[in-house]
């Protein structure tokens, strides 16, 4: 049965099963292409993995909430985009909303360089010379597509769940010679628990590893069975059986010919050739950071915008 307008009317517009919700989510890259994602806590999709992001405010850009959920969240500030949306040219955001996007200096706001005061990425030579952190072209802030996920549940929730469209957003952290190698804070520890740079191919195979357990599970629902555990204990269980596996295999030795320690190690031979299909494919480099973000996952499961949204996009340039 459908709410009446009466009962819409009286319902606060603040609950997502009720009325449709805009949330903004920004695929945030590092100096080597990596993707920020976080671990929610205390509130909706507490205990996925997701980006940083949160609510559009009343009368805010996408540019803007992008900008501000990011510095909120991790104080990080974001390389601005490169030119403004016509539309907002009509009906620009006034000062006092930019305001309060944290300053990068008393005179700089997050989204700080115009096309009279260029990013810094623009003297190459100078970021050179004060770095040796491989160079990437910047990102600027930046629309990327939009979700419509009408039926999303928490684990354990009841009911026809929440609908939530999600703007999604790209962009690389704004360059600073003195911090050239990115760093998210937790400025919000009730929301986040942690912060971690993983792989895009790393992400999308996340995606692709829920997805199948989350077919498996209406598989297995459709013919009237269930499965015996949820999709995140699956994922969790699969997370141990992996680092089970890791630690029985000998451990690979280094130039030196020294054995790495645990923390250096390879992920397990499936996952590398399931997300790659040559385990030879992978760097030293690409091989730790996926160990450092299967550490960091623990088996917890992705927000579910991003699974749809990397599944139903296969192209995408998340950085």
């Amino acid at each position: 049965m459908t709410p009446s307008v009466s009962s819409l009317a009286a319902a606060p517009v603040s609950d997502a099963t009720v009325v449709p919700r805009v949330g903004v989510g920004v695929f945030v890259s590092n100096e080597k292409g990596h993707i920020l994602i976080g671990k929610r806590t205390g509130s909706h999709g507490a205990g996925t993995l997701a980006l940083p992001g949160g609510h559009l405010e009343l009368h805010e850009s996408f540019y803007d909430c992008a900008a501000r959920e990011v510095y909120e969240e991790t104080g990080l500030i974001l390389e601005a985009p490169q030119f403004q949306p016509q539309s907002e040219l009509l009906s620009p955001s006034p000062p006092q909303v930019r305001a309060h996007l944290g300053p990068q200096s008393p005179s700089q706001p997050i989204l700080a360089h115009t096309a009279s005061t260029p990013s810094p990425f623009d003297t190459a030579p100078t970021r050179q010379a004060t770095s040796n952190v491989p160079l990437l072209p910047p990102t600027p802030l930046q629309f990327l597509t939009a979700q419509n996920s009408v039926r999303m549940k928490d684990h354990g929730e009841k009911g026809h769940g929440k609908h939530y469209v999600t703007i999604f957003m790209k962009a690389s952290v704004k360059y600073d010679p003195e911090h050239p190698v990115a760093q998210a804070q937790i400025m919000e520890p009730t929301k986040c628990l942690g912060w971690c740079w993983v792989p895009v191919s790393y992400l999308l195979h996340a995606a692709e590893r829920q997805q199948q357990l989350q077919l498996l599970q209406l598989a297995a629902t459709s013919e009237g069975r269930s499965l015996p555990v949820s999709i995140d204990k699956l994922l969790e269980a699969e997370s141990l059986a992996q680092a089970l596996q890791e630690a029985d295999e000998p451990a690979p030795l280094n130039s030196y010919g020294s054995p790495t320690s645990a923390g250096q190690r390879r992920p397990s031979s499936s996952s590398l050739l399931q997300a790659n299909g040559s385990a030879n494919g992978f760097t030293d480099e690409e091989a730790l950071a996926w160990a450092e973000a299967d550490d960091f996952a623990r088996g917890a499961p992705l927000f579910q915008p991003l699974v749809n949204v990397i599944i139903d996009h296969p192209g995408l340039q998340l950085a």
